[in-house]
């Protein structure tokens, strides 16, 4: 008889792998359901096909999926959602995050049936890739992306703003390629003086509005349309922000960091929040899903750490702070740099 392998390491962290496609399309079949929404008591599942208007055998096969995945619970044949789905998954949550959950699977941002094609071919030359910078395209990721914020980031980054030095003096401040502009709700939360400006392309700032007027900010936020990347930013700012925005800029940052500088009041500070990649650009994991839009552009669009920090430094700012912050969706760096004061 032939010597039998003998296995010293596990499989399990591969199966994973392979399981979250998987996954993933038991919890997207899930929100296309609104199925959370139905289990925030505990129901049968044929209460549940009721509702839904769906096959009752299959309805109980998906539910029972979900528990295995634990996010829903089930006991004596009756399903309820976990706190987890509770907190997140309910579209009437304030801190629904379905679309952010589904965002990955745009097939304008990320065509995963095109891997292979991507990898063997290189980006398909006849037909252009989606325009990373186009208005409509991040116009319609704005609400998806906002979950991000309201699912806990945004306070966490909002403490540490008001924590500045200086803080309570601020009076105006630029959310520089602002998108959905849900940091800058959290920002003015800390200070009932401060008053913002938002900086996007125009149709973004279209879709970022409705969230400021949800929140009652409106009297308190101003609107800049144009691109940071060519367009005046103003002055006059106690604060510049920037979050997850600057890889547009990754080519000239040593050109953008230093106009970011000149908008400040003395004693301003820039606060960019954005991936610091390490080990040669493989960790962490945050930027995942950028791999398959680089191989689009056929272009790397991701920060090394420091790589901001660094382009402040050169541009005169007095000192610069820099942190790893591990968010849900992964690490992310802040950098914080102050200008001098005089």
């Amino acid at each position: 008889m032939n010597t039998l392998p003998i296995a010293d390491l596990s499989y399990r962290p591969l199966h994973e792998i392979a399981m979250g496609p998987l996954r993933a399309a038991l919890l997207n079949c899930a929100l296309d359901f609104a199925l959370f929404d139905k289990l925030t008591r505990p129901v049968s599942g044929r209460t549940v096909a009721d509702i839904l208007g769906t096959h009752p055998g299959n309805t109980r096969r998906l539910l029972d999926g979900l528990a295995t995945m634990d996010l829903i619970e089930k006991q004596a044949g009756r399903y309820w959602n976990s706190p987890l789905a509770d907190a997140f998954l309910v579209t009437r949550a304030p801190t629904f995050i379905g679309p952010l959950l589904k965002q990955t699977q745009n097939p304008d941002l990320n065509p995963l049936d095109a891997l292979k094609q991507l990898v063997s071919q290189g980006p398909d030359t006849a037909n252009d890739p989606a325009d990373m910078a186009d208005e409509t395209l991040w116009a319609e990721e704005v609400k998806a992306s906002a979950g991000w914020v309201f699912g806990g980031v945004g306070q966490m980054v909002a403490g540490i703003i008001r924590a500045l030095p200086g803080f309570s003096s601020f009076r105006r401040f630029l959310d520089m390629g602002c998108g959905h502009g849900v940091f800058s709700l959290y920002i003015l939360d800390c200070h009932p003086e401060l008053c913002a400006v938002l900086m996007d392309r125009r149709e973004v700032l279209d879709a970022a509005r409705p969230l400021v007027r949800e929140f009652d900010a409106g009297p308190r936020v101003s609107y800049l349309a144009g691109d940071y990347l060519t367009d005046d930013l103003g002055e006059g700012y106690d604060l510049i922000y920037a979050s997850a925005t600057l890889n547009f800029a990754k080519g000239c940052i040593d050109d953008l960091v230093p106009r970011i500088y000149d908008a400040l009041n003395p004693g301003g500070y820039f606060v960019s929040f954005q991936d610091g990649m390490i080990r040669e650009q493989t960790k962490p994991d945050t930027m995942l899903g950028a791999v398959i839009p680089s191989m689009m552009m056929d272009m790397d669009y991701c920060f090394d750490q420091g790589q901001i920090a660094d382009a402040a430094v050169r541009s005169g700012f007095e000192w610069v702070r820099s942190r790893t912050l591990l968010t849900p969706i992964g690490e992310m760096d802040l950098d914080i740099g102050r200008k001098k004061t005089a």
